[in-house]
């Protein structure tokens, strides 16, 4: 064979793996186009859906050089009462069946019980597809409770806040925080969320989307022993069904560092101590 014969030959082959590395691009590219395809994400249920969850909250907090550890594990159940009325807003129940707690301070188990008891309430809630709690209430007087914004926190631990457009995989999307306002002075909490819609994936049966968020806080938190003025870090991580915008699986860390800043009442002095909190919030889908 030819020189020439050769290098034709060669010229073959190459156009051939040119050819079939133009369609093996053209068709990633269609795959990965597909993937990429933006989705619009919004909380809503068929009127009488009723999911059931597993609950897990933990605090860890450094006081006055003691660790102390708080848990609280709960069987919850979210029933989709309605569907969404003038305001756009859907009401949600919050029905609490079991909860079970613990604390250990120093290395030991106390003989404890929380300061709010939420077994056996119902808070009804009413929400917006974007996953904005609008109102709320609890329905009857729950134990320990001084007012319906004691839930606050509780509440939002069970809704994303998702954007109010369509969003692609690897986009990101803020969310304000503000809770506790005052008439005089900053809110207690008040910072942002930012999301992060990180894939869709398949669990199970469910098409769900994976998210992730950074939440930046500053606090001016009331506390029974003063008040907490510091700031909070936290990550979140959580599986929501595409179909519905509920939680399949969360998990949420925040780390708050500050002063209990603590006024006599009687000589109007201020004391400062330092202190370390951790929360963990956990959610799964029971079904």
């Amino acid at each position: 064979m030819s020189a020439s014969t050769r290098f034709g030959a060669g010229c073959m082959i190459a156009a051939c793996v040119a050819i079939v590395f133009c369609v093996l691009v053209v068709s990633g590219s269609a795959s990965w186009a597909e993937e990429k395809k933006p989705v619009k994400l919004a909380f809503s249920l068929s009127e009488g859906t009723v999911l059931h969850y597993k609950s897990f909250n933990q605090l860890d907090q450094n006081w006055a050089g003691t660790d102390v550890s708080m848990n609280q594990t709960s069987q919850v159940e979210m029933a989709y009462g309605s569907g969404p009325d003038s305001t756009g807003a859907a009401r949600v129940d919050l029905k609490y069946i079991e909860v079970k707690t613990s604390l250990v301070q120093g290395g030991r188990l106390q003989d404890w019980s929380p300061p709010m008891k939420l077994e056996g309430a119902t808070i009804r809630i009413m929400i917006m597809p974007t996953g904005e709690v609008t109102k709320f209430d609890p329905g009857r007087n729950i134990p320990g409770m001084s007012s319906a914004e004691d839930l606050r926190e509780i509440i939002d631990a069970w809704f994303i806040g998702f954007p109010d457009g369509e969003i692609a995989e690897g986009q990101s999307w803020t969310k304000e925080i503000v809770r506790g306002k005052r008439d005089e002075g900053p809110p207690e909490a008040k910072g942002e969320m930012v999301y992060t819609l990180k894939k869709i994936e398949k669990k199970g049966d469910l098409e769900v989307a994976v998210i992730e968020g950074k939440l930046k806080l500053d606090l001016n938190q009331d506390t029974p022993a003063g008040v907490l003025v510091g700031t909070g870090d936290g990550k979140l991580k959580a599986q929501v069904a595409l179909a519905g915008g509920y939680i399949v699986e969360l998990k949420e860390e925040i780390d708050l560092r500050g002063d209990i800043v603590y006024k006599d009442p009687l000589t109007d002095k201020e004391t400062k101590r330092e202190t370390a909190v951790t929360q963990i919030y956990e959610r799964k889908l029971q079904r």
